[in-house]
C-alpha cells in the first residue's frame, strides 16, 4: 500500500502538471481527473513492482536481529513523524502554529505556493514571491497538496497526510536500500554534538547549533520538495541496480513507470536529478560496464526520461542562465577566516575539527570501508570486492566534490545534495559489516555501532517530541488572518500586491501574489530581487513616483496593514490620496492602482 501511495503522488502529479498545462490554470475538475488517474496508474504498476521485488512492500523486514533493528527504528520514526506533522500546522492561543522551529519561514511559502496553485492563478505559474517571473522552483509536491486543497480538503489534513505516507514510503526505500543503516543514516542523522547529553547536559536539539543538522529535523520536515524526492530517487536507483544485476526482470510497463519517475524528477528536486542521475550511471557501468551504459542509453528508461527532463531543466534554470549560481567554497560551510588562522596547519587542524563535531564517527567510515574491503580477500569473492572498492570510491569523490561545489547560493543547502553520497557509506557499510555479524554478541555489535552513528540524531528527535506548548513557534494570527480575508473580498486570485517582504505575511496564507517576498528566500533561489526591493522601498515610503514604479512592476493593489505599518512607518503617502481604497476593514487597506 505504501508504495502503491508513492506512485499515486507522483503520478496524479505529473497528471495535474500536464493538463493545468494545457487548459491553463488548476482547477477542482483537474485536481479529481489526476487523483483518479493517479490512482488507477499507480495500482497498475505498483502490482508487478511489487511481485518482482517484495522488499519494497512496507511491511517487509530482513531476518534476523537485522530486522529488529528495522522494526525498532521503523516505529520510533513513525511516532516522530505522527507528532511532528500532526503538529505542523495547529491552532493555539490564537494563532496558527507549527511545532518545529525550522518550520517558521519555510511553512509559510509552502502555503502560499500550494494555495496559490489551488485557487487557480495562470499556468505555467507566476512565482506568488516574485511575480514578475514564472515559478522556476521545483514546486512538485506543492502541486500535489494544491490538489486537495482544490477540492476543498482543509490544509492542516493533507499536509499531515502527506507528510506520514511520504515518511512511511521513505522508509520503506531505505530498508531496501541499505536496511537499519540507512533508515537511521538519513533520519537519526548527527555528528558529536548531541554526545553532549552522555556528559549530564540537558536534553536540547545539539545539532541545530552546527551545520550538518538532524536530516529528518531539518530537511525532510522543512524541505517539502525531499517528501517525494528522496523515496522517488531510491526507487530508481535500488530498481535499475536489481535490473542490471541480474536480480530481477522488468516488463515495458515497468520501464515506462521508471522513466516517468526519472523524467519528472526535476519537478520535484532539479537539484537531486543532476545526483542521482549521475548515481544510476554510476550503477550500471559497475553492474555491466560500458555495455551496460549503451543499454541504458538505448532502453525504454531513458527514451521515456529525456524529453520532459530535458524541458524540465530548461525551465528550471531559464535555459541555464541561472547556471552561475554554482560556485566554488572550499570545505562546505567551513568559515576559514573566522580563526584569524595563521599557517596551513593550523588550518587543516581547525578544518578537521570542523568536520569531525559535524560528523562524528562517520568521517572515519569511509576509510575504515576501505580497510574492511580491502582484508576481506578471504571472505568475499575477488569480483564483489572489486564492485565494493568502485562503489566506495563513486560516493567518496561525490561528496569531496560536494562538499566544495555549490550547486545554490546558500551553501547550506548543498546538505541535499550531500545527502545521497552519505547515504550510499551506510548501504556499504551493511554489505561489509552486517554479514560480519555472526557471534552470540551480534545484538550487542549492532547496538553499539547504532549509539555510535546515530546517538546525536536520536538525541534531537527526542528533544524535538517535547509538548508543542513547549516549543511551538507562532506564524499566523487568527485576527490578522480574519481582517486580512475581509480586506481581500471579492478581488481576483491573480492579482499581485506591493505589500511588505516578510516571510509570514498574511498575503501568503491566502495564496496570494506579492511582487517581493522574503529576501532571504529569493536569495536561496539564486534570484536577484536588488532592484524591485529597491522600487519597493520607494513605493512604501511614499515616492511621488509610486504609482509609476507600481505599474512597472505590473501590481494590481498596494496592500496597507499592520506589518507595513511597522515596517515603513504609520505617516499619509500621496497614493492613498490618488487611489481607491477597495477594503472595508479598518486598518487594512487595499489600494486599486489605476
Amino acid at each position: 500500500m505504501i508504495f502503491t501511495c508513492l506512485l499515486h503522488g507522483i503520478y496524479s502529479t505529473i497528471v495535474a502538471f500536464l493538463l493545468s498545462l494545457i487548459f491553463g490554470a488548476l482547477s477542482p475538475a483537474i485536481a479529481l481527473v489526476s487523483l483518479i488517474i493517479g490512482t488507477c496508474l499507480a495500482y497498475w504498476h505498483s502490482r508487478e513492482f511489487l511481485a518482482s521485488d517484495s522488499r519494497l512492500r512496507f511491511r517487509s523486514l530482513s531476518p534476523g536481529l537485522a530486522g529488529v533493528m528495522e522494526f525498532g527504528i521503523l516505529i520510533f520514526i513513525l511516532f516522530a513523524a505522527y507528532r511532528h506533522f500532526m503538529w505542523l500546522l495547529f491552532p493555539a492561543d490564537f494563532f496558527w502554529k507549527t511545532l518545529s522551529p525550522n518550520n517558521l519561514g519555510d511553512l509559510p511559502l509552502h502555503i502560499n505556493y500550494i494555495r496559490s496553485l489551488a485557487q487557480g492563478i495562470s499556468f505555467p505559474p507566476h512565482n506568488p514571491i516574485f511575480s514578475s517571473e514564472l515559478l522556476r522552483y521545483p514546486y512538485g509536491v506543492d502541486l500535489y497538496s494544491a490538489l486537495w486543497e482544490a477540492l476543498g480538503f482543509r490544509l492542516q489534513a493533507h499536509l499531515f497526510i502527506v507528510g506520514l505516507f511520504a515518511t512511511a514510503a521513505s522508509l520503506t526505500l531505505l530498508k531496501r536500500f541499505g536496511s537499519w543503516w540507512a533508515m537511521g543514516a538519513f533520519f537519526l542523522s548527527g555528528g558529536l554534538a548531541g554526545w553532549s547529553v552522555l556528559t549530564g547536559a540537558p536534553l536540547e536539539n545539539f545539532q541545530a547549533a552546527v551545520d550538518w543538522k538532524n536530516l529528518f529535523l531539518a530537511v525532510f520536515i522543512t524541505q517539502r520538495g525531499m517528501l517525494f524526492t528522496l523515496p522517488l530517487g531510491l526507487w530508481l536507483l535500488v530498481t535499475v541496480r536489481a535490473y542490471f544485476q541480474g536480480d530481477t526482470s522488468l516488463s515495458r510497463r515497468q520501464w515506462t513507470a521508471l522513466g516517468l519517475g526519472w523524467g519528472f524528477l526535476p519537478l520535484f528536486h532539479l537539484h537531486a536529478f543532476a545526483i542521482v542521475s549521475a548515481l544510476l550511471l554510476f550503477t550500471v557501468f559497475e553492474c555491466r560496464g560500458l555495455a551496460g551504459l549503451l543499454s541504458l542509453i538505448k532502453s525504454q528508461l531513458t527514451l521515456i526520461a529525456v524529453l520532459p527532463a530535458t524541458l524540465l531543466i530548461l525551465f528550471s534554470t531559464n535555459f541555464f542562465q541561472a547556471a552561475g549560481v554554482s560556485h566554488l567554497s572550499w570545505g562546505w560551510t567551513f568559515n576559514h577566516g573566522a580563526t584569524n588562522l595563521l599557517s596551513v596547519t593550523a588550518l587543516v587542524f581547525s578544518f578537521f575539527n570542523f568536520l569531525f563535531f559535524n560528523f562524528g564517527p562517520w568521517l572515519f567510515l569511509p576509510f575504515i570501508l576501505a580497510v574492511s574491503i580491502f582484508y576481506s580477500k578471504n571472505g568475499m569473492i575477488p569480483e564483489k570486492r572489486r564492485k565494493l572498492f568502485f562503489e566506495l570510491g563513486v560516493y567518496t569523490v561525490l561528496f569531496a566534490t560536494f562538499m566544495n561545489l555549490m550547486l545554490a547560493p546558500w551553501a547550506w543547502d548543498n546538505i541535499k545534495i550531500l545527502i545521497w553520497p552519505y547515504l550510499g557509506f551506510a548501504r556499504i557499510s551493511w554489505l561489509v559489516f552486517e554479514p560480519l555479524f555472526k557471534t552470540k554478541l551480534e545484538l550487542l555489535e549492532r547496538g553499539v555501532v547504532a549509539v555510535l552513528l546515530f546517538l546525536s540524531g536520536t538525541v534531537s528527535i527526542l528533544f524535538s517530541m517535547q509538548s508543542p506548548a513547549q516549543q511551538s513557534v507562532s506564524i499566523f494570527s487568527f485576527s490578522e488572518l480574519a481582517n486580512v480575508e475581509g480586506a481581500l473580498s471579492g478581488i481576483e486570485p491573480n492579482a499581485v500586491f506591493v505589500a511588505a517582504p516578510s516571510f509570514a505575511h498574511p498575503l501568503a496564507y491566502y495564496g496570494r501574489l506579492r511582487v517581493l517576498g522574503y529576501a532571504g528566500h529569493l536569495f536561496s533561489y539564486g534570484i536577484d530581487s536588488r532592484e524591485v526591493e529597491a522600487k519597493l522601498k520607494r513605493i512604501m515610503d511614499g515616492d511621488l513616483d509610486s504609482l509609476r514604479l507600481a505599474k512597472e512592476l505590473k501590481a494590481n493593489y498596494i496592500f496597507w496593514g499592520p506589518e507595513e505599518r511597522t515596517m515603513y512607518g504609520d505617516h499619509v503617502r500621496s497614493w492613498m490620496k490618488e487611489l481607491a481604497n477597495v477594503s472595508r476593514v479598518p486598518g487594512y487597506e487595499v489600494y486599486a492602482v489605476k
